[in-house]
C-alpha cells in the first residue's frame, strides 16, 4: 500500500441473539459503543431468532456474518457475550477457529 492510498476503515459485524420477542437493544448498544471506542465501522447487524434452536454452523444467520470475514468484507463478529454464539463452550471455541481461519476473529464487546 503506498504511503498516498487510502486506508480501510476495520469492519465489524454485530451479531445478536434475540431472546424471545424482544429486540437485543441493550446488546446492541452495548456492541456499538465498544466498536465506536476502538474506531471500527459497524458493516452489518444480524439479529438471529434461531440461536437457541441449533448449534452454530446450523443457522443461516451466523454462517452470513462468518461469509463477511470470508469475503473480506468485514474483519470481525462482534459479540454482546460468547453464549451469543454458543452457550456451550466447545461450540463457540470451534465457531472462533473458523473465523480465525477465514482471516478474522470474534470479539466479545466487554465493559
Amino acid at each position: 500500500m503506498s504511503i498516498n492510498s487510502p486506508t480501510r476503515t476495520f469492519q465489524a459485524v454485530v451479531y445478536l441473539a434475540r431472546a424471545g420477542s424482544t429486540f437485543p437493544e441493550r446488546e446492541l448498544r452495548a456492541c456499538e459503543s465498544y466498536a465506536l471506542a476502538f474506531h471500527w465501522n459497524v458493516a452489518l447487524i444480524v439479529v438471529d431468532d434461531s440461536i437457541h434452536t441449533t448449534a452454530p454452523e446450523r443457522r443461516p444467520m451466523l454462517q452470513a456474518a462468518l461469509h463477511r470475514i470470508r469475503t473480506r468484507d468485514a474483519d470481525a463478529i462482534l459479540v454482546p457475550a460468547r453464549s451469543a454464539i454458543s452457550p456451550i463452550v466447545g461450540e463457540f471455541d470451534e465457531f472462533s477457529r473458523q473465523v480465525e481461519k477465514a482471516g478474522g476473529f470474534v470479539q466479545v464487546a466487554t465493559r
